[in-house]
């Protein structure tokens, strides 16, 4: 019996010259992604998490599973790269959920909520279940999505003109995307959509009086600091804002289950790469910014207290609009206030020793 099972093996591995090559061809299809990023190639570490993505599947495939990035405007402006995977000019998309309000105002909770968790609870959140709760949302709309990067907290934004009260807010033209942009409204603001590649002249031109984008590394990057002088903090409209990798869902589901997994691993590579990169980039920057004049200053209590007040409102109309929105971000609002006590106990009180520390010299 065994004699007979060795000469069937035999004389199959002689038929076919040999038995693994099929097998790995088959398991290894050629497979080539093309991914609009919603940012200019510029800003080398927020469009960079694409990259790291791209490398990590092609690695981890041996060349077999590739992306071409193309870069904000290239397949679609920065704020409508995920249309372009709608139209099908592009598989997937290396974007901000925030930039879809239009959609479902639950986009905004895969990315930045206006006082809502920071970078690791964000990350905490999506492996606690809030990754599973974004899927239903992006499922509607024929899209999978996995967070692909992570740009830490953000400054306040660049003001051409001193905040000293709320009331310095009133029709004020400022760049700032996302739920942010309905609390500065609320606030009596005027906020404007603008991808990072238009902030620089529309600043310059006196077409807004304020932009918020990220922090240090990528403000000084846009030259914001050359026509604005006056950088505030803390960036409560993001504390922790995840970047995503949006793709369409049937191109995803062609993948092969192994390449699925790849995928998935080479997104979290990209995701912990991106903030690592941020927090070792935007203490230098700062230090330079601050040596070239700029004025840096924190928000008056009043306005922090205003915004969080404004913030709580705009949740509470947006339940009212959007079920997701108000399942979603009640979930993400209890992780954060449970997470939040632990931070008080043993992360918030050692950075704050070593900050006083420090200042002592």
């Amino acid at each position: 019996m065994q004699r007979r099972r060795f000469l069937t093996v035999g004389a199959g591995v002689a038929a076919t010259g040999a038995l693994a090559a099929p097998a790995v061809a088959q398991s290894a299809p050629q497979i080539k992604w093309r991914i609009a990023s919603s940012f200019p190639k510029s800003l080398d570490t927020l469009y960079g998490g694409a990259e790291v993505f791209a490398k990590a599947i092609s690695e981890m495939t041996d060349g077999a599973f590739t992306a071409q990035i193309s870069p904000a405007g290239e397949l679609a402006p920065g704020l409508q790269a995920a249309d372009a995977v709608a139209r099908g000019r592009a598989d997937a998309c290396h974007t901000s959920s925030a930039y879809y309000l239009d959609k479902d105002p639950a986009f905004a909770l895969g990315a930045a909520t206006p006082f809502g968790p920071n970078a690791r609870q964000t990350n905490a959140w999506l492996r606690s279940g809030g990754a599973e709760m974004l899927d239903e949302l992006y499922a509607r709309f024929d899209l999978v999505g996995l967070a692909c990067g992570n740009t830490g907290a953000q400054m306040g934004g660049w003001f051409r003109k001193d905040v000293n009260a709320v009331g310095d807010l009133q029709g004020l033209k400022i760049r700032v995307s996302g739920l942010g942009a309905q609390v500065f409204a609320k606030l009596g603001a005027a906020p404007q959509p603008l991808g990072g590649g238009d902030v620089y002249p529309a600043l310059e031109k006196g077409e807004i009086d304020a932009a918020e984008w990220i922090g240090p590394y990528d403000d000084q990057k846009l030259g914001l600091y050359q026509v604005a002088k006056n950088y505030y903090y803390p960036g409560w409209q993001a504390g922790g804002p995840s970047v995503q990798l949006l793709i369409g869902k049937a191109k995803w589901e062609a993948l092969p289950a192994r390449y699925k997994a790849i995928a998935t691993g080479a997104a979290a590579i990209a995701n912990e790469t991106m903030l690592a990169r941020y927090d070792a980039q935007n203490p230098r920057a700062l230090r330079e910014l601050v040596a070239a004049g700029v004025k840096l200053k924190p928000y008056p209590k009043d306005v922090m207290e205003a915004a969080y007040k404004a913030s709580q409102e705009v949740y509470a109309e947006l339940y009212q609009k959007s079920p997701a929105f108000k399942k979603i971000h009640e979930a993400q609002a209890a992780f954060r206030n449970e997470d939040v006590l632990w931070f008080r106990v043993a992360e918030l009180p050692f950075d704050v020793f070593m900050a006083q520390m420090q200042s002592r010299g």
